[in-house]
């Protein structure tokens, strides 16, 4: 797979095929693989790029990650759980082929391309968990906002006596992820800051906590 200095790079789609794959080119938005269905294999995108979808039971779905040139997808290793995952092409897109066979023999002869895609996977998995920590973070934003709403209400004030770890225990969470809620709400402009004051959260702007809240009910 390694090609001697100076020489000229061959199409990925060309090293692929060389090398036992079976290239396939698709159409914007085609299903490229649904691993539910599709039997076990492992695509590398030669061209263009492709979207992986997760698909909750609720029919809601959410963009895991984005693959291009050089990265690859797989569905031999199962997955447990409800949700279902499915690839579709963003625009005209080539993808590699590889039946499991082949590719553990273009493993054992290329390593260090295989090391290569592994190093691919690894960034796209810090990625994946990236984007999954800061959307936990905007949902406990949304929970705690709500539930400084809700006290507010019932108690016809904006400055509110409440611990970090009361509103934990309210909302079913740890003390860590609503310091963390409440940072950033402070951040937003919503609450006032801290000033010091550890058992005071007050409310410095209603309408920028209730869009806060808003986006949390909108998607419970």
């Amino acid at each position: 797979m390694s090609r001697p200095a100076n020489a000229p790079a061959r199409p990925l789609v060309e090293r692929m095929r060389a090398e036992g794959a079976r290239p396939v080119a698709y159409r914007a938005n085609d299903v490229i693989m649904d691993p539910s269905v599709d039997p076990h294999r492992i695509g590398i995108v030669c061209a263009g790029s492709v979207t992986v979808w997760r698909l909750s039971p609720s029919g809601r779905q959410l963009a895991t990650a984005a693959l291009r040139q050089g990265d690859w997808f797989e569905n031999v290793f199962e997955t447990r759980g409800q949700e279902r995952t499915v690839i579709e092409a963003d625009g005209p897109v080539t993808v590699a082929w590889f039946d499991v066979p082949t590719f553990r023999r273009v493993m054992h002869k290329h390593p260090a391309f295989v090391l290569e895609l592994v190093q691919r996977q690894i960034v796209r998995l810090n990625s994946v968990q990236q984007r999954a920590a800061q959307t936990a973070l905007d949902t406990v934003a949304g929970s705690v906002a709500l539930a400084i709403l809700q006290m507010a209400e019932r108690e016809g004030a904006t400055d509110l006596r409440v611990t970090h770890e009361e509103l934990a225990r309210r909302l079913g969470t740890v003390r860590e992820s609503v310091s963390l809620a409440v940072t950033k709400l402070r951040r937003a402009g919503a609450l006032a800051p801290a000033g010091g004051r550890k058992r005071l959260i007050s409310i410095l702007s209603l309408h920028k906590l209730q869009r806060f809240a808003g986006a949390r009910t909108s998607t419970a």
